[in-house]
């Protein structure tokens, strides 16, 4: 077992800073863009890699050969709360944009092709969109879900489509892959998506990215609204509120 002068383990040190730079991509990464980043040669990248693989922290798209998070880190991570932990200085922000809306609002992480609450702040009023702590939705006809992949690079939302289509749910639902791709210019353009009845009746949406200090999306956190009062004045002023909250946690997260 090979050491540097630090005493520290050289195979661990680059196993981690691989996973390190797998987690701060924002989207799958390729075996070039590896070795050419991090400059392993391309026999110790590949036990790496494999190993990395065996451990469930990192996982292998079978069609396109890209690396991304595994199921074993995502799962050692919601099993044991780290999302709330990790988030938790985002609660003050939630509750605020709650009070300031009126509005249900929660926060969101990707996991592959869904999207998972992990905290959130309920609407005091009668009429509300309820909190629904470890509830995954799809990504590609919610708020939340269109604000992660209007942030991931165009080609990879085109593969992701591919494997898991873009059912209707709803008769607002798009069903259309160059629409929904619009769609999603237009989320990056504004700061923040818009879904209108689109996987749930009744349910009106923004969501907005949280990213870290790499400036990739970390997180979303939306605020829902139901349908009956959300007009276009409405949306555009919880939409405000929204942008600022998360442009608030990703600095606190950041510190």
């Amino acid at each position: 077992m090979s050491e540097n002068g630090n005493g520290l383990i050289k195979s661990v040190q680059k196993s981690l800073i691989i996973l390190k730079y797998i987690i701060n991509s924002p989207g799958e990464v390729s075996l070039i863009d590896l070795e050419n980043n991090l400059g392993y040669n391309s026999s110790t990248m590949h036990h790496l890699l494999k190993t990395l693989i065996h451990e469930g922290l990192i996982s292998q798209d079978a069609s396109n050969k890209k690396y991304g998070l595994g199921p074993e880190l995502f799962q050692f991570w919601l099993n044991n709360q780290q999302p709330q932990k990790f988030f938790n200085k985002a609660y003050p922000y939630l509750e605020e944009c709650v009070r300031t809306t009126g509005e249900t609002t929660n926060m969101f992480i990707r996991v592959e092709n869904e999207a998972i609450c992990i905290i959130g702040s309920e609407s005091p009023q009668t009429l509300k969109a309820f909190l629904m702590i470890g509830r995954r939705v799809p990504l590609t006809c919610t708020a939340v879900g269109k604000v992660f992949l209007a942030f991931m690079p165009e080609p990879e939302v085109r593969d992701l489509i591919k494997k898991t289509g873009l059912p209707q749910y709803l008769p607002n639902t798009i069903t259309d892959v160059d629409m929904l791709l619009d769609d999603l210019r237009k989320t990056r353009e504004r700061g923040y998506s818009i879904e209108r009845e689109e996987y749930e009746v009744m349910i009106t949406a923004v969501a907005a990215p949280v990213f870290d200090d790499h400036g990739n999306i970390t997180a979303a956190i939306s605020n829902i609204v139901p349908s009956i009062r959300s007009d276009d004045d409405k949306i555009e002023k919880n939409a405000e509120a929204l942008t600022q909250t998360a442009g608030q946690i990703s600095k606190a997260l950041i510190l």
